[in-house]
Formats: C-alpha cells, structure tokens, sequence
C-alpha cells in the first residue's frame, strides 16, 4: 500500500521528536555517569570517616578532617539531588518525545483530524521544557562539582601549611 503525501508529511514530522529523543538518550548516560561518580565519592568519604572514628587510619589532623568530611558529604547530597531532578526530566522529556512521535502516527492513522497534532505539539513542548530545566540543574550542579573541588584543594593546601608550621615550631 503507497504511502499518502500525508503519510510523508507524517513520517518527516515524526523525525523530529527522534532527534530530541537522541539528544536526550546522550544526556541521560551522561547524567547517569555523573550519579555514579557523586555516588562513589560518597562511599569513599563514608568508609574515610568511618576509619578515622574507628582510630584505623595514619592520617593526621582527624578532626579536622572529619569536619571536612561532614561538609563534602553535604554538598555531594546536593549534588546528588541536582543529578536525581535531571534525571528523572530526562525521563519524562524522552516519554514526551516518544509521546509525540506517538501522537503523530495516530492522528495519520485517524484521518488527520489534528486532534493529535495539538497533544503532539504539547508533548514535544513539554519535552522540551523538561530538557531545558534538566540542563539548569546540570549546570547548578557541574558549578557545584568545581566549587567542591577548590574547597578540597584548599583544604589540603591548609593541611600542608599546617604541617610545614609544625616543623618549624619543633625545629627552633
């Protein structure tokens, strides 16, 4: 059976919301791959302060470095929930995507009657909306991630300061 000059119309209109549902499948690996690295900074801070209470660790300076601890763990938790919101618009932008390519085929189906065209137009919208404010919050945290990362850097050049000071103080 050929296919109408609607039906292609149709089939082209539906290309578009593929597209939006690649971009959004690179999105959604990617924001997975940043969970699971806040995730495994958690761990590795939870077993760290876990060894520094239980005395099994050389380390010095162990309350500072617990208060330290306690704060990193507190900003990788807003992190996490930053990630989890993206994540979760990420989702629904890709069943709004896939809604609309839905929409499409069925209005073809029906007639043409734009019934459809109108739902399919509010879910794409809806999609992209959903992509924009994942994006903002991807920001919101990739900002925080590098402001995480001065604070250990300066945390870790205070420690060396610190220990330099000491040296010098044993050494008079």
């Amino acid at each position: 059976m050929p296919l109408e000059p609607s039906n292609y119309a149709t089939l082209s209109a539906m290309i578009t919301p593929a597209l939006f549902m690649t971009a959004n499948g690179s999105l959604i690996i990617s924001t997975s791959n940043r969970m699971a690295r806040v995730v495994d900074r958690i761990r590795v801070l939870n077993n760290l302060s876990d060894e520094l209470c239980r005395g099994e660790n050389r380390l010095d300076y162990t309350e500072l470095r617990m208060a330290h601890f306690t704060d990193q763990l507190h900003h990788l938790e807003w992190r996490s929930d930053r990630v989890r919101y993206a994540l979760g618009m990420l989702y629904m932008a890709f069943a709004s995507f896939v809604g609309t390519s839905l929409a499409l085929a069925i209005d073809t189906l029906i007639g043409n009657r734009h019934v459809t065209t109108s739902m399919a137009t509010g879910l794409s919208m809806l999609g992209v909306s959903l992509m924009f404010l994942a994006s903002v919050n991807l920001v919101r945290e990739a900002f925080a991630a590098l402001a995480s990362n001065r604070q250990e850097i300066r945390f870790f050049r205070d420690l060396q300061a610190r220990r330099i000071a000491e040296r010098r103080c044993e050494g008079k």
